[in-house]
Order: structure tokens, then sequence, then C-alpha cells
């Protein structure tokens, strides 16, 4: 005999899905008729809109591709270069919020964190405050987007710097490394206490747990077999399967709810 576990499951974002067909977006411009809008705005609804329909129980707008947006709203930075006092003009990233919240559902909303911007200083004059004035910028940008109804944020990046954690992390922030190293977990870990790792990282993350305290598991792209490692080392309400799409975007996501209901052994 077995027993059914459903696993929650939430996204981390999504690239630009290139596969979809272009009729999609030609409707979509159609459609904004006396609206607006632009590419980021439709890839942003678009990846949300693939979530909802697939019933994924935390939706998270965005992705790598929303830095784009970022650099449209941070004032003072052309071409990735800081050229000017820093400062924020918040309608863009409001009005990409405000087309698509549903409250009383859940929305959070995935972008690169500073460290993966690629801004280069050419005012300030100073590393130190530069990135001060860049930190400060993104946590307004940030509390902007959750006045317009936004619930968090995952901050997406290769690697993260124990500066930017120490400005940015809260409880409504999630830093996501998409490409996990001992030392970069390790680094995560003294700033937070869930972690999103794909099957690969598990072995890794059980052996921090013997130094850190993990609370909570988010394993993407779960597999059958990562799922029963993960139920021997937390409680089943501590586990969450997730994913980050790069491609194919509808059909994902209705795999990733399809792989969070799991057959568990009988005890």
């Amino acid at each position: 005999m077995s027993k059914k576990i459903i696993f929650q499951t939430r996204s981390l974002g999504s690239e630009q899905d290139k596969s979809q067909d272009k009729e999609e977006l030609v409707s979509w411009i159609r459609s904004r008729a006396g609206l607006g809008g632009d590419l980021v705005r439709y890839w942003f609804q678009s990846s949300l809109t693939w979530q909802r329909e697939a019933e994924v129980g935390v939706p998270c707008a965005g992705g790598l591709f929303y830095g784009e947006r970022i650099l449209e709203c941070i004032a003072g930075i052309q071409n990735r270069k800081i050229v000017g006092e820093l400062g924020l003009d918040p309608g863009m990233i409001k009005t990409d919020i405000e087309e698509v919240i549903k409250k009383p559902d859940p929305l959070w909303v995935a972008m690169p964190g500073p460290g993966e911007l690629g801004i280069i200083d050419e005012y300030y004059g100073d590393p130190e405050e530069a990135s001060r004035n860049i930190f400060f910028w993104f946590r307004r940008m940030m509390r902007e987007m959750r006045d317009s109804g936004a619930d968090g944020h995952v901050l997406i990046g290769d690697h993260v710097t124990e500066e930017e954690l120490e400005a940015l992390c809260g409880k409504k922030i999630l830093f996501y490394l998409s490409d996990p190293t001992p030392e970069g977990l390790e680094l995560l870990l003294e700033h937070q206490r869930t972690l999103a790792v794909p099957g690969a990282a598990l072995d890794l993350v059980i052996s921090l747990k013997e130094e850190y305290p993990v609370n909570n598991l988010i394993l993407i792209d779960p597999s059958i077999s990562g799922l029963e490692i993960s139920l021997q080392h937390w409680e089943k309400d501590h586990i969450t399967t997730g994913g980050y799409c790069r491609g194919q975007c509808p059909e994902y996501w209705k795999n990733i709810v399809k792989a969070a209901v799991f057959q568990a052994p009988s005890e």
C-alpha cells in the first residue's frame, strides 16, 4: 500500500518562452489598443498566465528578463552605467503589477539581483557608495511593487555577495542561485532559512543541514527519487516542489504540478 502526498507548488520565475506562437504576441498587441505595453510586459503577463492555468500554488511573474524593466525604472543609469544621481521612476513596474494582481491569490515577482545587472559606476567614484545607492533604490523599487500588490520577490543570480545579502535579505525576499555551489549556499544560509535547489544539489544541502538550520526546501524540477530523499530529512510541510521555466512554459508548469503528487510507501 502507498499513500498520496501532495506538495505545495511554487514558481521561481521564467525565461522568455520564445517557443510560443507569434500569433499569441500579435493577439496581445491588438488587445492593448489604448493601453500600451512592451515586450517585457507581454512576457511578464504571459509567464503568469501559464502558471495560473496550470494551478501553480504560488505563481511568480518575471524572471531574468525583467532586469530590463529594472534598468528602465532606476534613474541615473544609461547603458548599464551610472551617469548621475540614482533615483526611481516606479510607473512601469507598478503598472506591471496592477495589471496582473488577483487578490487574494498570491503573486511573487522574479528578477535578477542587483549584482547580476552588470551596472558600472561612472558617477560616484567610490564602489561602496555606488553599491549603497544601488541597494537603497533596489529596496525602494521592491517596496513600490509590494505596495502595488506583490507578495514578495525572488532574486536570481549565478552568485551573490555578503553585501548584497545584508542589504536586501528579508522575509519577503528569496535569493535563488541558478547554479548553486557549496560556497554560495553557505553564504545564503547565513541570511535565509529556505533554499531552492535542483535534485542534483540535494546531497550538498543535506550535508549543510548539519551546520545550518535549513528550515524549508524548494526542490526545483522534482523527481520521484529527489522527493523520496527529501522526505527523509524534512517534514512534508517543509518541502515545496518548484520550477523555473526556460522553455515550453505552458507544458512545463503542468508537469511541475503533476510532479507534486507523490505516492509514498505507507509506514
